[in-house]
């Protein structure tokens, strides 16, 4: 394709006005009175939140489908000048919420006939990514559908999510931090911040200008959206009203850091006011009063579903996610960077859009809010599962087990993360009830048919959706897997990826090593106090040695590896997440690398030991067995979460 013309031809596509009412969205009017009184509920709850939470700055707005706005600030921009939060002026970060704009970028070229969405993504690529692929199958090409129902397959990648400084290029950026690919595309939905960002490579690629212009020219400059941009960092006459991020620690207010991210996956900065705009259009069939950026019907094929795995948990709509709570349907997307939180929010049957926006708080914050919101205005239609078939009639005594979510690593360092990011344990405690934990947040569910549970415990704060109901599948790898809301699934683990085997070697590994290297200090003063202490063979003096050094490196990198892990007290995070200490994670690795290689040494001297004296002296064969049996073990638990790589 000749980028060349693509400029022309997108502008009259985007700027063409529409001469037919949009007839194909036809939400439920709002009076003002009305959204007076939803207004000021939200106001209540929202101010709550922020006395309870000390936040220190926030917004909300709402907004019907004529466009009638109701709109607060809360607590002050900064600190340091200490002006109250504008809605109209005071830009915030909003995380994931900057997705929305990818999808809508897609879907307008989607609409203009340069894209397919179930073509091979490589026809629009000017680059090939290698991924790797982890399952056995045809190599079934990813499409743009794939990449907006975060069901392309990829692994989740956290290396250069945040950052405190400016970042290369996206498609360097993209080039830099390749995942595999674990799932067939079309078959799990992952949340993948890589893929999105992948998307917003492909509208580079197709029109030849920078992400950040493209939304400037066909989405911001249309609706009147003056005060938002996707630039890192953002140019100065909008840095100028950008509040300034705080977390509430040990009685007082930290500042934050400007955070970089993948602009597509999170690099928006918006106001309330341009957000209502925003909702405005969607909510009007793609114009508002400054003008229009996309065709109604198209729209409304946005807002339709594209994936879902069984009626009674919520899917995905073109990159929205579904969200049913008390009978209504809600498209929507959360958004969260280390400080900033919002929530973006779609009712079309009633002609209502929300919008929430702070720092220093959490994802739960809007969730528990529009909970509020709906239980208040929107009374619960009862629901009928016995009307829905399961899609995999499983005994309870087969699910019980430890998973993990399908947003997983597989081929980095952070794939240890697995065992307590987004993982539960499920427990049978009662014919036809589970139980677990997630997000700090216990879960008790009961089985309405074989193969469906309904949630029975009090609502939650899932930061994908209500949580409602457990619908049982099955992955691709055969394993149970259990169908939520959203872009996001629990599959069981085999025996050998779950954290009780993962203790099991770690723990005893650390007891060994610090006793060996205690007993070992103390025999050294001994001799050095003593000038003599009870000789042992030349054999087990050198596995000694052996194994004093094993449990040097180990304790050593395991305390390196402490210190760059505490975390940054505004941004929750290790500082290693925003700024790598290059030396220090050379030195961890090294340790590690070290632990692995000695692990081996062991297991080769025991062998050469037994040979040449037998087992004798049998205790302390018994201890040198024991620790090169667990030093082994620790050796494969490294190399399993690819701490180490042989």
């Amino acid at each position: 394709m000749n980028r060349h013309f693509f400029v022309p031809i997108l502008c009259c596509l985007v700027f063409l006005s529409s001469t037919q009412a949009a007839d194909s969205i036809s939400p439920n009017q709002t009076s003002n009175t009305e959204l007076s009184e939803m207004g000021h509920f939200i106001h209540r709850h929202m101010d709550n939140y922020v006395v309870d939470n000390n936040i220190p700055n926030a917004v909300m707005a709402i907004v019907t489908a004529s466009g009638e706005t109701f709109m607060k600030g809360y607590g002050q921009s900064s600190l340091h000048n200490g002006e109250p939060t504008d809605p109209v002026k005071h830009l915030f970060r909003t995380g994931s919420v900057s997705k929305i704009f990818v999808w809508t970028a897609i879907m307008q070229l989607y609409e203009s006939g340069l894209v397919d969405l179930d073509s091979d993504i490589n026809t629009y690529l000017d680059v090939d990514f290698n991924h790797q692929i982890l399952y056995k199958d045809e190599e079934t090409p990813i499409t743009l559908r794939h990449l907006m129902n975060h069901s392309a397959g990829f692994e989740d990648v956290l290396q250069n999510l945040f950052s405190f400084s400016p970042q290369p290029a996206l498609g360097e950026q993209l080039l830099n931090m390749v995942p595999a690919r674990i799932f067939p595309p079309g078959e799990v939905m992952a949340y993948s911040n890589w893929g999105t960002s992948l998307a917003g490579y492909i509208v580079e690629c197709i029109t030849g200008l920078s992400f950040e212009e493209y939304i400037d020219r066909y989405i911001f400059q249309p609706l009147g959206m003056n005060s938002s941009s996707f630039r890192q960092p953002l140019p100065a006459s909008f840095a100028n009203n950008s509040v300034s991020a705080y977390r509430w620690v040990d009685g007082t207010f930290l500042e934050g850091h400007f955070e970089y991210m993948p602009a597509p996956a999170g690099g928006i900065s918006t106001t309330a006011k341009d957000m209502a705009l925003f909702l405005h259009a969607h909510l009007n069939g793609g114009e508002n009063n400054h003008g229009r950026f996309m065709e109604a019907e198209t729209l409304q094929a946005m807002h339709s579903n594209s994936f879902s795995y069984h009626p009674l948990a919520a899917g995905i709509s073109h990159g929205l996610k579904e969200w049913y709570i008390n009978g209504q349907r809600i498209i929507w997307h959360g958004g969260s960077s280390t400080v900033f939180d919002s929530g973006f929010y779609l009712l079309p049957e009633a002609g209502l859009g929300l919008f929430f926006a702070y720092s220093g708080g959490s994802y739960t914050g809007h969730a528990l809010i529009m909970n509020k919101f709906m239980d208040t205005f929107f009374p619960q239609k009862v629901v009928q599962e016995n009307n829905y078939e399961p899609l995999l009639a499983a005994e309870i005594a087969q699910l019980k087990g430890f998973y993990q979510q399908s947003r997983m690593m597989k081929t980095s360092s952070d794939k240890i993360l697995n065992l307590v990011i987004g993982s539960l344990q499920l427990r049978a405690t009662a014919e036809n009830i589970i139980e677990f934990s997630l997000y700090d947040e216990d879960y008790i569910f009961e089985q309405v048919v074989p193969g469906v549970f309904r949630r029975v415990s009090e609502k939650s704060s899932y930061p994908f959706g209500p949580l409602d109901y457990l619908v049982v599948g099955k992955a691709p790898n055969g394993q149970p897997m259990l169908i939520t809301d959203g872009p996001m699934t629990f599959i069981k683990t085999r025996w050998h990826e779950t954290p009780f085997f993962a203790a099991l070697i770690f723990i005893p590994s650390l007891f060994l090593a610090f006793t060996v290297l205690l007993f070992l200090i103390i025999r050294l003063i001994v001799k050095k106090v003593r000038r003599r202490v009870p000789g042992f063979s030349a054999e087990t003096i050198i596995i000694n040695r052996v194994m004093g050094f094993h449990a040097a490196a180990f304790l050593l990198s395991l305390i390196l590896f402490m210190a760059s892990a505490q975390p940054h007290p505004v941004h929750l995070l290790p500082q290693s997440f925003f700024e790598p200490n290059h030396i220090l994670d050379f030195l961890i690795s090294l340790g590690l690398w070290i632990t692995g290689i000695l692990s081996a040494g062991l297991l080769v001297m025991m062998i050469w030991r037994v040979r040449a004296a037998g087992f004798r002296p049998l205790p302390s064969f018994i201890v040198q067995g024991l620790y090169t049996l667990w030093a082994v073990a620790l050796a494969w638990l490294l190399q399993f979460y690819n701490l180490i790589g042989f």
